[in-house]
């Protein structure tokens, strides 16, 4: 797995065009998680935390989904490459 650093801009045009299932690193309050994107689009993410993922034991009707805005995820994974954001 490789890392790349990126700035903000690029990280959100990333985002943009991001496949439901790639993970992200979410950093809320200082509270970081690993979540799934179920859908990204404007400047916020639909996303399942992982540790949800983990309780649900294939019950999907148990897994409960979260909105984020972009400026909350620092790391994107697509296809083994993190793309993380630079500290602005």
């Amino acid at each position: 797995m490789s890392i790349v650093h990126v700035s903000e801009k690029e990280l959100y045009a990333k985002l943009e065009k991001c496949m439901a299932g790639e993970r992200v690193l979410i950093d809320q309050e200082g509270n970081r998680f690993s979540a799934r994107v179920q859908q990204a689009r404007g400047m916020d993410a639909t996303v399942i935390p992982e540790s949800q993922l983990r309780k649900s034991h294939d019950d999907s009707d148990e897994v409960d989904s979260i909105v984020v805005p972009y400026d909350h995820i620092w790391e994107l994974e697509i296809k083994g490459v993190v793309y993380s954001r630079l500290a602005e």
